[in-house]
């Protein structure tokens, strides 16, 4: 008997292929050349973000990722090398993203979970 696709198995699958940091190793991480990614839609940016975070909705990210100002003018080798960290609301679509940038030879990316809800709730600041 086949089993019904989930959501929660599929998530599964694409967390056992991934990285993933605790917001509070987010917080004890320097951050001086790394990159922020917001993945949220527009109108979750408007609840606030992560300070320094770059806004780029997952449905556009594998198409925008190279065009965004601190990876442009780095060789495509040179911004695989540049250290991801990516957050939606709650963990799911950061995980997602995070697998999409591997598949795309990125070599530092991590997912963080819990996102952005996590982030708040341990009094992180938001901008």
């Amino acid at each position: 008997m086949l089993m019904k696709p989930s959501v929660i198995n599929y998530l599964q699958s694409v967390k056992s292929q991934i990285n993933e940091i605790t917001v509070d190793d987010l917080k004890q991480t320097t951050l001086e050349n790394a990159l922020i990614l917001d993945v949220r839609e527009p109108q979750e940016h408007q609840q606030g973000m992560i300070p320094n975070a770059t806004p780029l909705p997952r449905g556009v990210l594998e198409f925008k990722i190279f065009d965004l100002p601190q990876l442009k003018e780095l060789s495509e080798q040179t911004a695989q090398e540049t250290p991801i960290y990516i957050y939606c609301a709650s963990g799911g679509r950061s995980a997602c993203a995070a697998l999409a940038l591997q598949q795309l030879g990125f070599k530092q990316v991590m997912s963080v979970a819990g996102g952005f809800k996590e982030w708040v709730n341990s009094g992180g600041q938001i901008s």
